[in-house]
């Protein structure tokens, strides 16, 4: 973009997306399909099937994210008690340990992203991306 070159909402749209991509995949040292089950599963105890539902994937899919992150050691499965052949999902204390990990990390990216801009340019941004939901809901 030229610098007296009013960007679109479209090169917005990109440029924020590049910021959330650049901090999301500097900040993670698992895939993103199985960080997003792991957080998931570390709200409430889960069936495979409801996880598939709520990451809107087929079972199959989730059957694989699942098998790895049990494989790595961050979850356990138990038999559901109100179904023998179902099981239930649940983070231990690795998977635990490692969300906390991934979210110091995400800070620490971010914080190191937005270092490149001044307190005061980061309160006018906090505004202006506040701002747009509210403008959303307008309409």
């Amino acid at each position: 973009m030229e610098e007296d070159t009013v960007p679109t909402g479209s090169q917005l749209g990109e440029l924020i997306s590049s910021v959330a991509r650049y901090i999301r995949h500097h900040s993670r040292n698992i895939p993103p399909h199985q960080h997003r089950a792991l957080k998931m599963i570390a709200k409430e105890p889960i069936r495979p099937a409801r996880l598939a539902e709520q990451l809107n994937v087929t079972p199959r899919a989730v059957t694989d994210v699942v098998d790895a992150l049990v494989e790595k050691g961050l979850i356990d499965t138990t038999p559901d008690p109100d179904d023998r052949r179902a099981k239930i999902l649940e983070i231990n204390e690795a998977g635990s340990n490692l969300l906390t990990e991934l979210d110091e990390k995400r800070a620490e990216v971010a914080d190191e992203y937005f270092s490149a801009i001044t307190d005061e340019q980061k309160v006018t941004l906090g505004e202006i991306l506040s701002a747009l939901p509210r403008n959303i809901m307008k309409n």
